[in-house]
């Protein structure tokens, strides 16, 4: 019988046994006597008789024989994905601030709110952000107020994604000064922070309204 099979197919098996018939079956004699399906006896008397005996065998399908399996076909795709790389740079910092009316001989201070940085390069590299003052100048006289003296103290920031952020007060920045540095990065980030800055106003200064730029930048 073959280890596998597709469908069903009838198989026709015969069994012969002998039988004695007694002579007093005479009423049996060149007749057919029919027993219970799917038996049939042919009997004559003094003769041993023929039972025939006809079954169906229903072949099994591979999955219950156990047989042998037809062979595997495999095939592989190669899948990639590309992470794309964005910019790093400030997201937001106050527009404008002001310290308001103040007297000669005392500091002028605000807190800026919001400054944050936002990297979306997806990498590992850390970044520093920086702060740069220029000298106040006067809107009516021109005359100068220095900003030698002035201090950017920024909060610890609040972090986004994986980084770890430490603040740096920044003290007489008319050069670029650090004031916040990220470190193990691992994908994009943010970091936002809080900051005071104070400006000492000289007793020499002269009446008038006084602008200065405070420049942020990253890398």
């Amino acid at each position: 019988m073959p280890a596998s099979c597709i469908g069903w197919l009838p198989l026709i098996v015969r069994v012969a046994a002998l039988v004695r018939v007694p002579e007093a079956w005479g009423l049996m004699m060149g007749t057919t006597v029919g027993l219970s399906a799917p038996f049939a006896v042919r009997a004559t008397p003094g003769h041993t008789a023929g039972i025939i005996r006809t079954a169906l065998i229903l072949l099994c399908s591979a999955a219950l024989a156990g047989g042998h399996s037809l062979p595997a076909s495999a095939a592989d795709t190669l899948t990639t994905i590309v992470i794309s790389s964005g910019s790093l740079g400030f997201s937001s910092a106050p527009a404008s601030a002001s310290l308001g009316l103040v007297d000669p001989g005392t500091t002028a201070s605000i807190t800026l709110y919001g400054n944050q940085v936002s990297d979306s390069r997806a990498g590992i590299s850390g970044w520093s952000a920086f702060v740069v003052f220029t000298d106040f100048r006067g809107d009516a006289t021109g005359s100068t107020l220095p900003s030698a003296g002035a201090t950017y103290n920024p909060a610890a920031a609040t972090t986004t994604g994986t980084a770890t952020v430490t603040a740096s007060t920044a003290t007489n920045p008319t050069t670029p000064r650090i004031v916040q540095t990220a470190t193990g990065l691992s994908g994009n980030n943010t970091a936002t922070w809080n900051a005071d800055l104070t400006v000492p106003v000289p007793n020499d200064v002269v009446v008038d309204s006084y602008t200065a730029t405070l420049t942020y930048s990253v890398s």
